[in-house]
């Protein structure tokens, strides 16, 4: 994840609550635990085996639910050379749990990335070349704002950035509705601004190398100075924004993208997933 960090130079102020008052902000909120791992596909698209990142100190219930979900789950199966094989995919989950109206919460499996199975080279999808962090927009310093936003990029064969948008601004902070709408398009137009500057380096080997543009996904963190980013085993409370899909120069590759927001902590991500999940993540 690209992140932005500020120090705290003027004094921050918090977001005054909406005016449903704070059991409205509490339904909007989410609070999120993002795990890691790899997961063993079978040559038939079962799940025969995964393993979770041990550093995250997952509780026994929470391990058993995750095996439970992953048991269930059904992909395509992994090619490698036009032959099906069994394969060890990297993976990453989003846990997500919400308040219900009896003051429980529930926990789901909200959205899912998964790595390629095939031995792969780091030439065979776009690398970062140079990638300067956005600013941290003033109007968000001032009310305190925080957030991640979720950028699709286009990347031409010069390695330039054709086209860009913001999938999805993921706020840290809870204010009213108009408030909220003003953050999440500071922060998308902050790191759109800085992404048209980027370049990458575009494949030269593996099954992407001849195409003549390539979608990629990434991360923008905005943080204060003062606020650390998560750690492994950590649950973190967040209000997710809505999710943009109207981008005419990714649209089709969307629709079967998964969401962006379980995403690894850094990095340039293909749009294009390496293993397919055909049934749904969440449980």
């Amino acid at each position: 994840m690209l992140r932005v960090f500020l120090c705290s130079l003027a004094l921050l102020v918090a977001l005054p609550l909406s005016a449903g008052g704070p059991r409205a902000v509490r339904k909007q909120a989410e609070s999120s635990l993002r795990v890691t791992g790899f997961v063993v596909i079978g040559q038939d698209g079962t799940v025969q085996g995964h393993e979770l990142d041990p550093k995250a100190a997952l509780t026994p219930v929470l391990v058993e639910f995750i095996g439970g979900a992953l048991d269930r789950w059904r992909f395509e199966p992994v090619k490698v050379n036009g032959e099906v094989v069994r394969a060890r995919v990297p993976m990453s989950l989003r846990l997500v749990a919400k308040r219900s109206d009896d003051e429980r919460f529930q926990i789901s499996i909200a959205s899912t990335h998964f790595g390629s199975g095939a031995s792969s080279r780091a030439t065979d999808s776009p690398q970062r070349l140079e990638m300067k962090p956005p600013r941290y927009p003033m109007g968000a310093l001032k009310g305190g704002g925080k957030g991640t936003a979720y950028l699709v990029v286009q990347v031409g064969r010069d390695g330039k950035v054709m086209n860009v948008d913001a999938e999805q601004v993921n706020l840290r902070v809870a204010g009213s509705a108009n408030q909220m709408d003003a953050l999440r398009k500071q922060f998308a137009q902050a790191a759109i601004h800085a992404a048209k500057s980027w370049t990458f380096d575009p494949p030269t080997t593996g099954k992407e190398a001849g195409k003549t543009s390539w979608l990629v996904r990434v991360p923008v963190d905005f943080r204060l100075g003062d606020e650390k980013g998560m750690q492994p085993g950590e649950w973190e409370t967040y209000i997710p924004g809505p999710r943009n899909s109207n981008m005419p120069w990714a649209q089709e590759q969307l629709k079967l993208a998964g969401s962006p927001d379980a995403l690894p902590d850094s990095g340039v991500f293909p749009l294009e997933e390496g293993a397919k999940l055909l049934t749904p993540p969440a449980t």
